[in-house]
């Protein structure tokens, strides 16, 4: 596979003008179930990393070109529309006569999202989504910390052990 940058603009005539087989064959199978993973392994590539093949696959702007040209083609044929999929839910939202109140309440639920009225929350969570036993596990460190300093102070010598303040005024004596 040539390298082109994704911003750069492919050469009009000679090499690199063109999707050669391979590729071609790419965007065919990519555009089965949109899984470019899956359509480097169905082209025939042979690779360690399909998902990063895929990727720079994908970021190619012969690729992206045909990709694009083969999408809009296709949403002509559906006479597909963001505005289609608005008039169609609100149909159904508006359609009491169907008694189907599932489709009415999913049908707002979709419009309420495009209109932005939802948002979506992500989880924000430390390694290995393990937030929670991290933070118990620093509390576990701080007191084994604690009792080893205790153990110790006594065969330090003379002289008493301080406690440390506990950041609410209190001296510990």
């Amino acid at each position: 596979m040539s390298y082109l940058s994704p911003d750069a603009e492919p050469p009009l005539t000679g090499k690199g003008s063109k999707l050669g087989p391979k590729m071609r064959l790419f965007v065919e199978e990519y555009l089965i179930d949109l899984v470019a993973s899956k359509a480097v392994l169905r082209a025939g590539y042979k690779t360690n990393n399909p998902t990063k093949l895929g990727t720079q696959l994908l970021n190619h702007p012969l690729v992206k070109r045909e990709i694009n040209k083969h999408v809009d083609a296709r949403s002509e044929r559906m006479a597909l529309s963001a505005d289609y999929v608005i008039q169609k839910l609100m149909n159904i939202v508006e359609d009491t006569e169907s008694g189907n109140p599932s489709a009415a309440l999913r049908g707002l639920e979709l419009l309420g999202k495009h209109l932005g009225l939802y948002r979506d929350r992500q989880e924000i969570s430390g390694p290995d989504g393990e937030a929670i036993r991290m933070e118990q596990k620093v509390k576990q460190d701080v007191s084994d910390f604690k009792s080893r300093l205790a153990r110790l102070a006594p065969s330090g010598g003379a002289g008493t052990v301080v406690e440390f303040p506990d950041g609410q005024g209190d001296t510990g004596t």
